[in-house]
């Protein structure tokens, strides 16, 4: 009984086949050409094989240019496609963590190349309550509650603004090139809308509990560091309150 080649093994053959079927007929077609040349120019021969490979180069090699280039192409998209992927939170549109962290790097490439200082501040926020909500309507409502905060977040900052989600339940906002007085600005006006806003989760109001933080840079972005300060500055609002978020300054780097 003959074995079955898998699908794999019969992709691999068909390719096999292709390759040697080209090589054959660039190699036929060659020599057709080479042939018609000399044909053609019977008593110049230098001048027939010159002809012959111009026109050989230019029937097989510019289909061979455009299709690597198209290939080239694709494989750029593809690889586009999937950075967005991997540097984007697939439930909120967020950049993720680790995207946050290449922008970052990106942002040190360039200070470094224009030999200037960055400041600015990072902003973070923890929805205290997620787990309550999702333990009580269920997790498709914990999504639907990250979904509302991000993009209350998004459009409570500046548009330059990196909006990022870090954790399970925690979002990062990294300001570049604000000052004090725009980051505390920026953290007021994002307080405001989350303690003011009206999330409800099938059907029943849910009052939102949150911590928010901050820390100013200047120098470099020393992303864990500011992390951390900003963590440890985080404290607990509530719907029926706002409270005044401090900012701790780092270390000039």
């Amino acid at each position: 009984m003959q074995r079955e080649l898998p699908f794999n093994g019969q992709r691999d053959w068909r390719i096999v086949r292709y390759v040697l079927g080209g090589i054959v007929g660039f190699a036929v077609l060659a020599q057709v050409l080479v042939y018609l040349s000399l044909v053609a120019l019977v008593d110049r021969p230098y001048a027939a094989a010159v002809v012959g490979a111009a026109l050989i180069s230019l029937l097989m090699g510019v289909p061979l240019i455009v299709a690597a280039a198209m290939q080239f192409r694709r494989a750029q998209r593809l690889r586009n496609q999937i950075n967005h992927v991997v540097a984007h939170d697939a439930t909120t549109g967020c950049v993720t963590g680790r995207g946050l962290v290449q922008h970052v790097n990106g942002l040190e490439r360039r200070r470094q190349r224009a030999d200037e200082e960055l400041h600015g501040a990072l902003i973070h926020l923890r929805i205290n309550n997620l787990d309550d909500v999702g333990a009580a309507f269920g997790p498709e409502w914990s999504d639907e509650l990250l979904q509302f905060v991000a993009s209350t977040i998004s459009t409570s900052v500046r548009r330059d603004d990196v909006v990022a989600r870090t954790g399970p339940a925690s979002f990062d906002v990294l300001l570049v090139g604000a000052t004090e007085a725009d980051a505390e600005q920026v953290c007021t006006r994002l307080t405001k809308a989350l303690t003011s806003s009206h999330f409800a989760a099938d059907g029943s109001k849910v009052d939102l509990a949150f911590s928010v933080g901050g820390a100013l840079f200047d120098g470099s972005v020393d992303l864990e560091r500011l992390r951390r300060a900003a963590a440890s500055e985080a404290v607990a609002v509530a719907a029926a309150e706002t409270q005044s978020v401090g900012f701790v300054r780092l270390p000039s780097a």
